[in-house]
């Protein structure tokens, strides 16, 4: 999958590097489950099989903001990555809360939370590890 290319203008913000890989993570996930949703339906696939396949959905879509977000951010990628699976799960929650009409915050939002967290740091370990090993 091709990205489209950040200018170096000096004009981007981390903000919005923020914000271009929130949304980058979301609309996946969102595009992704709805394709993963119809495939469960269509095929008739066992109960088993969708938490996984969902927190490779999550985990991919983490991943995929936080190549975003590095493309404009130079320093302290760990806490940028930290920062983008935080907000990530937030939004999501909120999203796929209204999607459910169910609001209910459990402690499984705070395993996710945490989850993310460690996904968007190693996302962006793994990120600079390949960028300065590129150099």
């Amino acid at each position: 999958m091709k990205f489209p290319k950040f200018s170096s203008n000096p004009n981007r913000t981390v903000f919005g590097a923020h914000t271009r890989g929130t949304l980058y993570a979301v609309i996946l996930t969102l595009v992704s489950v709805l394709i993963f949703a119809l495939l469960v339906k269509v095929f008739g696939m066992s109960s088993g099989a969708i938490k996984p396949i969902t927190q490779i959905i999550k985990v991919v879509s983490i991943f995929i903001g936080v190549l975003v977000v590095l493309r404009t951010v130079e320093k302290r990628a760990w806490l940028h990555g930290a920062i983008l699976g935080l907000v990530y799960t937030v939004l999501a929650f909120f999203i796929f809360s209204i999607i459910d009409k169910n609001f209910s915050i459990t402690s499984g939002l705070l395993i996710d939370i945490i989850l993310a967290i460690v996904i968007g740091i190693i996302s962006a370990m793994l990120l600079r590890m390949r960028k300065r090993a590129a150099q």
